[in-house]
């Protein structure tokens, strides 16, 4: 019994756990060292040598991406910021009880109309578990980018993942505090208890494992394909980030745990977060090489920040 509680804890805390594993395995890559031999990062790095040297080939800027002390600091700040604006209106929710309260029975699903009504289902655990699993999967995309990209690079690509990972989760999360929107599966029988004892029985939007897929996937492409405009494997590497991506939405509506237009409002949030924090990285890379702003550079024996003004 005591082991069927932690491990519907931990299913509860999911987002805040992959939140968590992603940042300790970004600062995990930092003190590579090309002497790894078993690391993956170093067997691509050594295609760029061989037979795939051609899809390896950078973009004429070395280093397309920069930190900016400024910037990243408004970045970082104004993400966490909104998430403690979350933070107190989930409060403010609970205080004064605006939140739903269950009924004790499943809901009317006829109440539900339009496109939402087509795919909502009751809830699956299987399909439950293998959205999480497809959307770990898509969060480990940027490994591509770390194991392909100068060695230079990985703090600047780990604090763009961490900054876009902390503006989804905070969109995602002011979306269902504001929303309180009622899970599909709270329509049949057969609803999960647990969600219902913690609450999370109406978060159903925005979805928070598309959001976070969709953040994943667009930022895989986009760093790629600026990295490596030219090569082969662009157009594979977005494919199979979308797709995962797109897979995780899809069991996230026929786990039952959302509907339609929470996975898509989802995918929105997320391509936006994805792609708006590696843009604002290559404005502070023309800073930088305008003689202004903060470069990093990580070392085989340590790390260098220039900051010119």
């Amino acid at each position: 019994m005591r082991t069927t509680k932690v491990v519907q804890d931990i299913h509860h805390k999911f987002p805040h756990f992959i939140l968590t594993l992603m940042l300790f395995i970004l600062c995990a890559q930092i003190p590579l060292t090309a002497q790894s031999k078993s690391d993956i990062a170093n067997g691509l790095r050594a295609q760029k040598d061989g037979k795939y040297a051609q899809d390896f080939v950078p973009t004429k800027e070395e280093h397309p991406f920069a930190l900016d002390p400024v910037g990243d600091t408004v970045i970082t700040l104004g993400g966490a910021a909104f998430l403690g604006v979350d933070f107190l209106l989930e409060k403010r929710s609970k205080k004064k009880n605006t939140a739903p309260v269950f009924v004790g029975s499943p809901y009317d699903p006829d109440t539900i109309t339009g496109i939402d009504s087509i795919f909502m289902n009751p809830y699956s655990k299987n399909l439950d578990i293998a959205g999480d699993v497809l959307q770990i999967a898509t969060m480990l995309t940027p490994a591509i980018v770390m194991a392909t990209a100068p060695k230079s690079d990985f703090l600047t690509i780990g604090m763009m993942y961490a900054e876009s990972i902390l503006w989804a989760y905070s969109a995602k999360e002011f979306g269902k505090v504001l929303a309180n929107r009622i899970r599909p599966y709270m329509y049949y029988s057969g609803y999960p208890q647990s969600e219902v004892d913690s609450g999370d029985w109406h978060k159903s939007f925005p979805s928070g494992h598309t959001t976070l897929a969709f953040n994943a996937a667009a930022f895989t492409s986009y760093t790629f394909g600026t990295y490596f405009p030219d090569s082969k494997l662009k157009i594979p590497v977005i494919a199979a980030s979308y797709s995962l991506a797109a897979a995780t939405a899809y069991m996230r509506m026929r786990s039952g745990n959302h509907f339609f237009t929470d996975v898509l409002t989802g995918a929105v949030i997320g391509t936006n977060t994805g792609l708006l924090v590696p843009i604002l990285h290559t404005y502070f890379a023309q800073l930088n090489k305008s003689g202004r702003g903060l470069t990093a550079r990580l070392l085989p024996n340590g790390l260098i920040l220039k900051y010119a003004y």
